[in-house]
């Protein structure tokens, strides 16, 4: 599969040869690992290998990761298990969470079930108008009944990445749970789960190279959640069902590939970024890019990019059709919500003209500077095609008067 001009790695990345092969070789290992018979030992101590590679990934111990389907479960098990725990749902008085309103869909759809069903008060914060949630917004939010907050460690959007460290340092001196959305981060720059000092975090595995449908929650110990999916005993008795064994090894393969390569792949992205900007600032007119001054503070594997006077939609259409060229124009799991602007753009306080007119491209590992050589001059073509049916329609306007 070829992977020249895919610009979407933020929606998913394509599986690295090492999973793939992981994959195939987990796939003939169909002894149930909770099983107590030799054959499932095999799957037994696949498994535990995975989970060793994941661990050293996120920087923590085998006995603080529990395996899920993916992000999204990850995300409503830490939520919803910890305030479960906590008896919130229970409780006359309501308990109040904290989270920010650039969040990924499945934290903002988790608050408003909870606030709906369950009378849960949820206060959001606003980021400023470079993507940044200020440490101080989150501090001013906060209630005695606080039990909760989440912030995420990346945007998905626009890359930015939030001031997680400094967050739980306060909110652990507050007595008051931690959650972050790590789906982004994990396995693209370095990230330690005990030195961030989170309680929860959440990954998913197609994010860094490994299959969809697998993840993973990291959960700090000491921490108690009630589970999500309730079963047999496994994970610790944390997360009922049998594991998907093959899909956890390919991540795991992924995971130690991520591991392994971050000083390079980060040093690479890096490159690219700076390289790719400028090629843009040269060929297209009107450009700006979205997000924080400080490009430390922001993913080097993303450009939210905001083309003055342009349809972001349409520019995306005639790059996939005339160029085979694949960026987005948000968050993959809301384009096909009826909502046209981006929840995050609008946080931020852009205009409605500025948030339509931007384009998000995402790269990776497997991105070379020759693609965005051709993709930025696929750009300046397509913006004069537009440009060109723009001025037939006007003419045949006026003709029509």
């Amino acid at each position: 599969m070829s992977l020249q001009g895919y610009f979407d790695y933020n929606a998913t990345t394509p599986m690295c040869p090492e999973a793939i092969e992981a994959l195939e070789g987990a796939l003939a290992d169909f002894g149930n690992p909770s099983g107590k018979y030799t054959r499932a030992n095999a799957s037994r101590e696949k498994l535990g290998i995975a989970r060793q590679q994941v661990a050293q990934l996120l920087g923590c111990d085998c006995d603080e990761l529990v395996f899920t389907s993916g992000g999204t479960e990850a995300n409503n098990w830490a939520i919803k298990g910890l305030l479960s725990a906590l008896g919130a749902f229970k409780s006359e008085a309501p308990a109040h969470m904290v989270i920010s309103s650039i969040e990924h869909s499945s934290v903002l759809e988790i608050a408003k079930y909870l606030e709906r069903a369950f009378g849960i008060e949820v206060s959001l914060v606003q980021p400023d108008s470079q993507g940044l949630v200020q440490v101080q917004s989150v501090l001013a939010a906060l209630r005695p009944t606080t039990r909760l907050v989440c912030v995420m460690m990346v945007n998905n959007e626009v890359g930015v990445i939030q001031p997680v460290h400094e967050l739980s340092a306060l909110l652990r001196t507050r007595g008051i749970h931690f959650h972050v959305d790590g789906v982004q981060a994990v396995g693209k720059i370095p990230l330690n789960a005990h030195e961030l000092g989170v309680d929860t975090l959440a990954f998913a595995g197609h994010k860094f190279y490994g299959p969809k449908g697998v993840g993973g929650l990291f959960i700090r110990r000491g921490v108690d959640l009630d589970p999500l999916l309730h079963g047999g005993g496994q994970e610790k008795g944390l997360r009922g069902g049998t594991e998907a064994v093959a899909l956890i090894v390919a991540m795991g393969a992924a995971a130690q590939v991520a591991f392994s390569t971050m000083t390079e792949s980060t040093a690479h992205a890096i490159r690219l970024n700076r390289a790719f900007r400028q090629m843009l600032e040269k060929d297209i007119p009107g450009i700006s890019f979205n997000g924080p001054r400080d490009l430390a503070m922001q993913m080097p594997y993303t450009l939210s990019v905001c083309i003055d006077g342009v349809r972001a939609e349409a520019l995306a259409a005639i790059l996939d059709q005339m160029h085979g060229i694949q960026v987005s124009l948000g968050s993959a799991c809301s384009n096909n919500k009826t909502a046209s602007l981006s929840h995050v753009l609008v946080a931020m306080g852009m205009s409605e003209a500025a948030i339509k007119a931007t384009l998000r491209i995402s790269f990776g590992r497997f991105t070379q500077e020759s693609e965005f050589q051709s993709a930025s001059l696929a750009i300046a073509q397509s913006l004069r095609s537009l440009q060109r049916i723009s001025h037939s329609i006007d003419h045949a306007q006026q003709s029509a008067a």
